[in-house]
């Protein structure tokens, strides 16, 4: 398979080759199995119609025959003529003639009184002795009027013999019974018209001995076989080629066996395969041909393309493919060159993007040089206050030195404590700015002051709540709770900011709960920390707000709880 799939030429010659073969063999084996179907079912049509005949006219020969012995066996002038005495000889001819007149034409009537034929049918007749156990007289006499068959073995030859039909009429001491003597070249004729020149016949009883070999059956080596069959438990046509069909005679205890050879012979469908093959040899060659060309056809507008990637893979982003078709290739080339023109377009603007950013960590570098001197110096001021007994100036100093440490510092996460810390911070300085206006209460369990958040999220929600909540308030008062809430199979902490200022406004609280960006952009902090919240753990956390029944507004801030800073 290797070596087929290294070329695009035979990969084609073999898909040609497999459906080409596909439908020839295939279709060849179903198109010759459906014409034997055919031609078998048409051909058994008409062998049981053939075997039909066959049956009927063998069967009207011998209710004729049935006939025959139910007349003599009526007439009291042929009862008469099987007891010992004197007789009047023309008058029992012409009552045996006139109840012989339907068979007379092919069969000859004998009347035998024990093992002494006493009357003929039959010309030049002379009365002859036979022993009384011969066959067919013994079997008459002991099936009690029944009819029985049987074969002169006087009369046979290796190829044919009379057909001896029997019955009982007179059941005495010396048992009468008459004869009807049909010789095989009567049933030959009977059967003339009905019997190709490849047909066979036979008439057996019901020990499959035979009555009658017609036709191609007359060397009786098909009835052989079919008796071995049946003997060894074998199916009866079990190696024989020819079609076999048994059927028995009316309500007499015959068969007939009808042997008729197969629609078409082995030859014939020997023929049929070998065309087959020829057809799958030519397949063969024109597969070759149609592949070739076929492969050339398609392989062309494929080169071009390949050779254009392989262009575009050496860092050729101007490589460009141009092809004169209208069909899937032209689509490929136009593709692949609108791909190569916006690839090229996202490298420059990502070397332009990478670029930009190299830049802005140069001057974030840079700026963080201001922000350490800035510290320095507050540090340098705390210190000359508390030296000056300026005790505002030191406190502000410290609280200020430490949220710039806080906002400064590398880490995007800081444990809960030091965020409340840092809150603390905050609210020293703004103390001082409003003149002790608010006071601050943080309420936060030690089990749970080691939790990790985003640094710098509380701050501008305290902000909001000391700048927007506070204002023209002298006595206001800003309450922090946090708790870890582990309902409905979650393990969450709720950081709450409440003020008793004046509320928020419905038109802030629904911008907030439905994070409405435009809404909030006059409202930085705030929007920041929802932002900041949500990028790190998701849409479902967050910042609320509501307003509470005693007044105020109250911020409540969601968040996976975690010891641990999350992955990024």
């Amino acid at each position: 398979m290797g070596f087929v799939r290294q070329s695009f030429k035979r990969q084609i010659f073999v898909v040609f080759l497999a459906v080409t073969l596909f439908m020839v063999v295939f279709g060849g084996i179903l198109t010759v199995q459906g014409f034997q179907a055919r031609i078998r079912s048409d051909y058994e049509k008409r062998d049981a119609e053939q075997e039909k005949e066959i049956a009927g006219r063998l069967n009207t020969l011998l209710e004729s025959c049935d006939e025959t012995f139910e007349s003599i066996g009526k007439s009291s002038v042929l009862q008469k003529s099987f007891y010992r005495g004197r007789k009047n000889s023309l008058e029992i001819y012409s009552e045996l003639y006139s109840a012989s007149l339907n068979i007379r034409s092919y069969a000859v009537v004998e009347l035998y009184m024990g093992g002494l034929c006493m009357y003929s049918t039959s010309s030049g007749f002379k009365s002859q002795s036979l022993p009384e156990n011969f066959a067919i007289l013994s079997d008459a006499a002991d099936s009690e009027g029944r009819t029985v068959y049987g074969l002169d073995p006087k009369s046979s030859d290796v190829n044919k013999a009379d057909i001896l039909i029997a019955r009982q009429i007179v059941n005495k001491e010396e048992p009468g019974v008459a004869v009807i003597r049909i010789k095989q070249e009567e049933i030959d004729k009977l059967l003339s018209g009905v019997l190709n020149a490849k047909d066979g016949f036979m008439l057996v009883n019901g020990y499959f001995r035979p009555l009658s070999l017609t036709g191609t059956s007359r060397d009786g080596k098909d009835l052989e076989r079919i008796r071995q069959n049946l003997f060894h438990g074998r199916l009866y046509n079990e190696g024989l080629s020819d079609n076999i069909y048994i059927n028995e005679i009316g309500n007499t205890s015959l068969v007939s066996i009808y042997v008729t050879p197969p629609a078409l012979d082995e030859s014939a469908v020997r023929a049929g395969y070998q065309i087959i093959m020829l057809l799958a040899v030519i397949s063969v060659f024109v597969c070759l041909i149609v592949a070739n060309r076929m492969s050339a056809y398609v392989s062309k507008p494929i080169g071009i393309l390949s050779a254009g990637m392989k262009r575009f893979r050496k860092g050729d982003f101007d490589a460009k493919i141009e092809l004169n078709r209208e069909d899937e290739f032209e689509q490929l080339a136009v593709g692949f060159n609108k791909m190569t023109t916006q690839l090229k377009e996202t490298m420059e603007e990502r070397v332009a993007a990478e670029r930009l950013v190299n830049e802005t960590r140069i001057e974030m570098m840079q700026a963080q040089l201001n922000p350490h001197f800035l510290y320095n110096t507050l540090d340098t001021i705390k210190w000359v206050a508390k030296a000056n007994h300026v005790p505002e100036v030191a406190t502000m100093s410290a609280s200020l030195a430490g949220i710039l440490r806080t906002s400064i510092s590398e880490r995007q996460f800081c444990p809960l404590s030091k965020e409340i810390e840092l809150v603390q911070n905050y609210c020293d300085i703004q103390k001082i700015r409003f003149d002790d206006a608010f006071d601050i209460t943080i309420d936060v369990a030690p089990d749970i002051q080691a939790a990790i958040i985003p640094k710098l999220i509380l701050q501008p929600i305290v902000e909001n709540a000391i700048i927007h909540g506070m204002d023209e308030t002298n006595n206001g008062h800003i309450y922090v709770a946090a708790m870890r809430d582990r309902s409905d199979g979650k393990d969450l902490l709720k950081i709450s900011v409440q003020d008793d200022g004046k509320g928020i406004s419905d038109e802030m609280m629904q911008a907030l709960n439905n994070d409405d960006v435009e809404t909030l952009k006059g409202h930085l902090g705030l929007n920041n920390v929802n932002t900041i919240i949500r990028l790190y753990y998701g849409k479902e956390y967050g910042v609320m707000a509501f307003r509470p029944s005693s007044g105020g507004t109250v911020m409540i801030v969601t968040l996976p709880y975690s010891e641990e800073e999350p992955e990024r």
